[in-house]
């Protein structure tokens, strides 16, 4: 009697534990739109609804163009191979332009995957960064780039744009930016990234090709079209504990720039779980 309790006391506890799981997609639908309103707008609203947590809380998704509005952000058909559907298209401004996601009911760790291509422009700089957002002046809900004391970056990515066919590949370190000498990505290539983060106070494993990989307590690593990145990255700031609750892809240009940086991003997916 008192076996089969404890049996369906562990697998109904197991049961829920599962269903907590926070793992979705977010792919911007079949759809066709232009977002395209006065300068320095944004909108929670454009493009498909996303997730909900399995708190029944909403997540929100964010959108922003450059304040004098010289950004662009389309929802396409027309775009890489790896399009589903429609994927987002976006321009870089002089200010940032911005897509985001946040109130994720997080843990400690995350999982993110999305693929990404960028133009032949030489000029701007396109970003990734996933943390805590709990302020509407934070770089994930607010309109600024990654400040000096942006503590609520976990992991932070910088593709640099420049003359030639390299784009230079730097991330997040303390508060200044640092450049991964060996990695570089290519204009006009599509890419999938996956990226792990463990916020945790312990060291964490998971399952990638085939074989099991640790990521140690405060650090990041990053998969470029299912090759591994040699560099583990450093927690440039945030809480070690807090939830990764957010992420966003932004990018800007210098304001005397005539460059007009593009961006395609499509396949989004998160994971609460490595």
């Amino acid at each position: 009697m008192y076996k089969k309790l404890i049996t369906v006391l562990i697998i109904s506890i197991c049961l829920s534990a599962k269903a907590q799981t926070n793992k979705w997609t977010y792919d911007f639908g079949e759809s066709e739109s232009i977002f395209n309103p006065n300068p320095g707008a944004s909108s929670k609203k454009f493009g498909p609804k996303p997730a909900v947590n399995p708190d029944k809380s909403k997540q929100t998704v964010r959108v922003r163009n450059a304040s004098d509005g010289s950004g662009e952000l389309n929802i396409t058909k027309k775009g890489p191979s790896f399009f589903k559907g429609a994927g987002l298209e976006m321009l870089a401004g002089t200010t940032t332009s911005k897509f985001a996601i946040y109130d994720i009911a997080g843990t400690s760790v995350l999982k993110n995957s999305f693929n990404i291509k960028f133009d032949n422009s030489t000029n701007g700089q396109w970003y990734y960064a996933n943390g805590n957002s709990v302020d509407d002046e934070d770089v994930f809900r607010g309109n600024s780039n990654i400040k000096e004391g942006s503590d609520e970056i976990f992991a932070g990515f910088r593709w640099q744009m420049a003359e030639g066919d390299e784009i230079a590949f730097a991330y997040r370190n303390g508060t200044k930016w640092s450049t991964l000498k060996g990695t570089s990505f290519a204009k006009n290539t599509e890419y999938m990234l996956d990226i792990y983060a463990n916020n945790s106070k312990e060291d964490k494993t998971y399952t990638k090709e085939g074989n099991n990989q640790t990521i140690k307590a405060g650090t990041s690593q990053v998969w470029v079209n299912g090759t591994k990145v040699s560099m583990d990255f450093p927690n440039p700031g945030l809480e070690a504990g807090k939830a990764i609750n957010a992420f966003i892809i932004f990018g800007y240009k210098p304001k005397d720039s005539d460059a007009k940086p593009y961006a395609w991003i499509d396949n989004v997916e998160y994971a609460d779980n490595l």
